[in-house]
């Protein structure tokens, strides 16, 4: 059982200091004021400080903190009721011994805690979901408290109902080799020593694992399995190995088959990453279905929350939405008993682990909207100055969100640019806190209308991507039905549904190449301003919908500065134009591609 939640009033400020994603949060009985993802201050992806700068890099953070946390009622507070520390590995190390006397060089702490790493991440899960009672489930690669863990979430309470030995997240991890396209992985070295070691066509072969695998492929090879469809001789193996318990001895075996479809060519390499990810999402599927079976006899419950580092797989949520509650939209008779939908929270991985934590010592009152906890641009007293060095106009003169979804549009603004030589614009927006979590939702993105494939081809070059990356809509509440026959709320872009053919015909942008939308459902109540600007631009093109893919750079993090949001305005020739709050920044003339 996690501990009890404390029902006190106060103020609290929470750490997770892991090999990744490191970042505080704080909040004021339960309400959180404010996420510092590490990342976004120190410009590295997925940062946290090594063994050699750890106090010196915290120091900085905390201090990041203390004078930049925006808190409901003005000032944030130098001292807290309870400082919470998440749990990582099963060895303490000397650094997290030493940690809360680093943090008592910034702040006051009256109390210390400790709380489990599935248990911040269920935490998150459940009291941000709209359930009063859910089955709460954790997938992920490894914590102190296990890789998978299942919780009933009941009122204010949360049991852990499970402790699975299923690193289905490591497991994703160890195939990273079998597909150098994502990879870069050399293979004719594995292929060569499965041809070496030969065995049955049935067996397990031991991969010989490094520490090179990458924590951003999970997200790449989620778009690269779209590319072929799934391969049906393989799948049984596959699923045999997601659900196969994950002892030491077994680390790193995978099944032969596996290795030698991977070795055939790139036809096959592709065939087997569309397998592999739909039979991933088919273990998740059936655990979560057995957790189901377990508690139903004994309560219903209303929802189903994922969280967890894996839960960043939509595809994988979406199975389970449509398979396992009412949310689908199919008709079917035994809907009755099924729980009326998934939630996913905005970082369900490591790095809404703080949130989490906040929760264990005293849960919201109030549900809290958590897309835009983040922080405002580091350089903001730099924007005036800029604006009119580079000769900026205010968008809210020149018409606000009817001029922006005018220029999106192609329409009189963008053909008065007689310099500009593509269809349409790709506009970045930089606006207001930024997001929570790794998925830009309209703070920090860059925008397109979905009219055409070389809209995904032009965002892609010009985040330096793979071509096959998939990117993704944002769309208004009011459109949801017209793109895929059902209106499927995802506020956080946690869901992958199939985008009706019609709508693709029109917009072949909108969707990736087997058919689904990781799209970013947007209400008035979720963002007024983006809403606004959907709707405007659905009056121009039929459809209230835009692209939407982070604003950053090559390797870094999701940007939040003036200066490189500039930059990368006079640097990327598919950027047209950068709005900065409401300075709308126009790219230099240029020559046009030969």
């Amino acid at each position: 059982m996690v501990w009890p939640l404390h029902r006190k009033k106060g103020w609290a400020i929470s750490f997770h200091y892991s090999s990744h994603d490191a970042s505080i949060a704080v909040a004021k009985n339960g309400r959180v004021q404010c996420v510092l993802e590490l990342e976004r201050w120190f410009e590295i992806r997925y940062y946290a400080p090594r063994a050699d700068e750890f106090h010196k890099k915290w120091l900085e953070a905390l201090k990041v903190v203390r004078d930049r946390c925006e808190c409901d009622q003005g000032q944030c507070p130098h001292d807290f009721e309870d400082g919470i520390i998440v749990v990582l590995g099963k060895k303490v190390s000397l650094n997290i011994l030493q940690f809360p006397r680093i943090v008592e060089g910034v702040f006051g702490v009256k109390k210390w805690r400790y709380v489990n790493h599935n248990e911040a991440h269920a935490l998150l899960g459940y009291h941000a979901s709209p359930f009063r009672s859910a089955l709460v489930v954790t997938v992920h690669g490894a914590g102190n408290d296990g890789p998978l863990s299942a919780f009933l979430g009941s009122g204010f309470d949360l049991h852990r109902l499970a402790n699975l030995n299923h690193s289905l997240g490591l497991k994703y991890l160890w195939l990273e080799p079998l597909f150098p396209e994502v990879s870069g992985f050399p293979i004719h070295y594995l292929c060569e020593a499965e041809k070496e070691n030969p065995g049955p066509s049935d067996g397990w072969m031991v991969m010989g694992l490094s520490d090179s695998q990458s924590l951003a492929y999970p997200g790449k090879f989620m778009g690269y399995s779209g590319i072929n469809a799934p391969d049906s001789e393989i799948r049984p193996s596959i699923l045999e190995y997601f659900l196969m318990e994950t002892p030491d001895s077994l680390e790193g075996v995978i099944p032969r088959s596996m290795i030698r479809m991977a070795c055939s060519g790139t036809e096959g390499q592709r065939s087997l990453a569309a397998s592999v990810q739909a039979e991933f999402s088919r273990a998740v599927q059936v655990l979560v279905k057995k957790f189901l079976d377990d508690i139903s006899p004994h309560e219903d419950v209303e929802g189903i929350v994922l969280a967890g580092g894996s839960a960043l797989n939509v595809l994988m949520n979406q199975l389970v939405r449509d398979t396992l509650t009412m949310a689908s939209g199919a008709a079917s008779a035994d809907t009755s008993r099924r729980p009326v939908d998934v939630y996913v929270p905005p970082a369900p991985s490591d790095t809404g682990l703080v949130v989490g934590a906040l929760w264990a010592v005293e849960a919201p009152h109030v549900r809290q909207p958590l897309q835009y906890l983040g922080f405002r641009l580091w350089d903001e007293h730099i924007l005036d100055v800029e604006a009119h060095k580079r000769g900026a106009r205010k968008l809210s003169l020149l018409g606000g969100a009817e001029h922006l979804a005018s220029l999106l549009a192609g329409g009189p603004p963008w053909l008065n640019e007689r310099h500009r030589q593509t269809d349409n614009p790709i506009i970045a927006v930089v606006r207001g806190r930024q997001e929570f979590g790794p998925r830009a939702l309209g703070h920090r993105s860059l925008l397109a209308v979905p009219s055409c494939h070389d809209m995904r081809k032009r965002l892609n070059k010009l985040k330096f991507r793979e071509w096959w990356r998939p990117v993704a809509p944002m769309i208004a509440d009011e459109a949801l039905v017209q793109v895929f026959g059902h209106a499927y709320k995802s506020p956080y872009m946690e869901m992958a549904p199939q985008v009706r053919s019609d709508v693709l015909e029109r917009f072949p942008a909108l969707a990736h190449f087997d058919g689904t939308a990781r799209h970013q459902s947007v209400g008035e109540s979720d963002e007024p301003w983006l809403h606004s600007l959907l709707l405007a631009v659905g009056r121009r093109t039929g459809l209230a919908a835009l692209i939407n893919t982070s604003f950053n750079s090559k390797g870094k993090p999701i940007v939040n500065t003036i200066s490189e949001s500039l930059k990368m305005l006079d640097e990327h020739v598919d950027l047209d134009y950068v709005l900065i709050e409401d300075w709308l920044f126009q790219a230099p003339p240029r020559q046009p591609d030969k």
